[in-house]
């Protein structure tokens, strides 16, 4: 009896120690599942930290005109050299005629250059030299006055910069017209539109040619 007393005693044990074994195993694995989960959210954590919000990034007006002037360098790197963009002219071809009257020989090759109509740049002369003129039949322009090479590539220049360099892109691939009483000009590279100065001429002027 003392045997069989032992033995059973023995066998309770044994399961009492299975069964202590199992909740320790178990809590165990509570243990290491908790920390597993709370380094990998730590790690989540600090990725998404990492990862800058929508209103942290720079949409500045700088920001988007740098890089739309990039975008479109990329696409026309023809079009500039070091940054700036070139119109290729023929030098100014000016001449005397008689004593009173000055003669811009190639007046009519340099519209078409700068695809401008003979008139437009006819009337901003006008205005700048404050004086008349005409343009005769091999579209040169006589003006009334005597005047310098120099005072006449000067008023060129402004034309340029205010009527055919876009104020976008810097491109002279634009066109000058009349929309509903307003000066447009329109870029043929960025596709941008918008109002110019009118040119008034205020001085009487002679439009008929000889």
């Amino acid at each position: 009896m003392t045997t069989t007393a032992s033995t059973s005693d023995d066998t309770l044990f044994d399961m009492n120690k299975k069964k202590k074994s199992k909740k320790l195993l178990k809590a165990s694995q509570q243990v290491e599942t908790t920390i597993t989960t709370d380094s990998t959210d730590d790690a989540i954590q600090e990725e998404t930290d990492t990862i800058p919000t929508v209103t942290e990034i720079n949409f500045s007006y700088d920001y988007l005109l740098n890089r739309a002037f990039d975008i479109i360098r990329q696409k026309y790197p023809e079009r500039f050299n070091q940054g700036r963009v070139v119109v290729a002219l023929p030098p100014l071809q000016v001449a005397r005629v008689g004593t009173r009257r000055t003669a811009f020989l190639n007046f009519g090759s340099i519209c078409t250059i700068l695809k401008r109509q003979e008139k437009q740049l006819y009337d901003f002369f006008l205005v700048e030299l404050g004086t008349t003129a005409n343009i005769d039949s091999k579209h040169a322009l006589i003006i009334r006055g005597r005047f310098q090479p120099k005072q006449l590539e000067h008023v060129l220049r402004s034309f340029i910069s205010e009527y055919v360099f876009c104020k976008t892109c810097r491109s002279p691939n634009t066109l000058l017209r009349r929309s509903d009483g307003l000066t447009m000009i329109n870029c043929n590279d960025c596709n941008s539109q918008y109002s110019v100065s009118t040119i008034r001429t205020k001085a009487a002027v002679n439009t008929n040619r000889h």
